[in-house]
């Protein structure tokens, strides 16, 4: 009876009764084989197309290696990288080290694939099902207590690509000072109700002159709800638009006699005095569209 080679090293297992005188030499290129194995090698596919790699029968074989390197001439596509015997059940290390950018697909049989990007490696198994048999990404379902990482995972593969919390931060665009808010309990939020336990101040718009025209009060930035205005010509008055309050002090010019007309406002109280030196705090208040002027003569 011949020798078999059914295992999936592909060693040769002699038969009963066979290779008598040659069992050492035998012996001693299975041992070589299986260092061969353990080993690394490599294999080109030596053309722009599809290829099979197929485990030499009892013989030295760069395919036997546990991890595999496959290279190639340049590639159009991704080609499909057969592994054979279908029957072989093993683990390989397998390197996309192919030229011309492209994927190579690791396939044993009808079963399962494995697409391995250029310039990546993957650890897969195939399960030697013969014409069915599939190829299965060992890492797909890895789970790990705990993983050290000889570099920072990079932020396009899930990390932040640094080994410090600050630098994490900013490659992630969150640096506090610049991107994000440092915390601070007494941050006043304008979506979450808070109490006030202490004073505050505001800067203050100057308008300038009033002109003769229509005075809008607004609310923006550099125009805050603290307002000085110089009355300088008869003018209109209209509210802000938003809901708030605006607290402004008018003086008049020195000269006097002007008026002022409101437009916009539901209701006006209080008297404005066009006398040269008059004062007045004006208070404007806006609250679900209803608006209200209130007049008050200081000095």
């Amino acid at each position: 009876m011949p020798s078999t080679y059914v295992n999936n090293l592909r060693l040769e297992e002699i038969a009963t009764g066979e290779a008598s005188g040659t069992w050492g030499t035998k012996t001693n290129t299975s041992l070589e084989l299986i260092g061969e194995a353990l080993g690394r090698g490599t294999e080109n596919l030596g053309s722009d197309a599809d290829a099979t790699i197929t485990i030499a029968d009892g013989a030295a074989d760069a395919a036997r290696a546990m991890y595999l390197k496959i290279t190639s001439t340049s590639l159009s596509t991704t080609r499909t990288v057969t592994l054979a015997p279908n029957t072989v059940s093993k683990l390989w290390f397998i390197e996309n080290a192919t030229t011309g950018s492209q994927s190579i697909n690791i396939s044993q049989g009808s079963g399962a694939n494995v697409t391995i990007a250029n310039g990546k490696t993957a650890l897969i198994a195939t399960d030697g099902a013969g014409s069915g048999a599939a190829v299965v990404d060992v890492f797909a379902t890895l789970a790990a207590g705990s993983l050290t990482l000889g570099t920072a995972l990079p932020v396009a593969s899930g990390g932040t690509g640094s080994t410090s919390a600050s630098d994490a931060r900013t490659a992630l665009g969150l640096a506090i000072g610049s991107d994000v808010a440092a915390f601070n309990a007494d941050t006043l939020f304008a979506d979450v109700s808070d109490n006030l336990t202490a004073g505050f101040s505001s800067d203050i718009e100057a308008i300038g002159n009033s002109g003769t025209g229509t005075q809008t009060l607004e609310i923006a930035t550099a125009k805050e709800n603290l307002k000085t205005l110089t009355i300088n010509g008869s003018f209109t008055l209209a509210p802000q638009t938003a809901n708030s309050v605006v607290a402004m002090i008018t003086t008049n010019d020195g000269t006097g006699g002007y008026t002022i007309t409101t437009s916009g406002y539901d209701k006006v109280s209080g008297t404005y005095n066009n006398a040269a030196s008059a004062k007045h705090l004006m208070r404007s208040t806006v609250i679900d569209g209803t608006q209200v002027l209130e007049i008050l003569e200081i000095a």
